[in-house]
């Protein structure tokens, strides 16, 4: 099962331990939104490529 992992923010210590947990056995992709120009274009090719999208706060 494919896993994305999309982060709105740098992730803290508590969000990277869960990110490992559920990826756990997966093959993970993660999106970052913190940059200053993200590209939406990929983000919405990667949502359709993968079984499963999280979004971090």
């Amino acid at each position: 099962m494919k896993l994305l992992n999309v982060y709105r923010s740098a992730p803290s210590d508590d969000t990277k331990k869960l990110v490992e947990i559920v990826s756990e056995g997966r093959e993970v992709e993660s999106f970052d939104l913190n940059v200053e120009n993200p590209d939406y274009s990929a983000l919405l090719d990667k949502v359709f490529a993968v079984d499963q999208t999280i979004c971090w706060w």
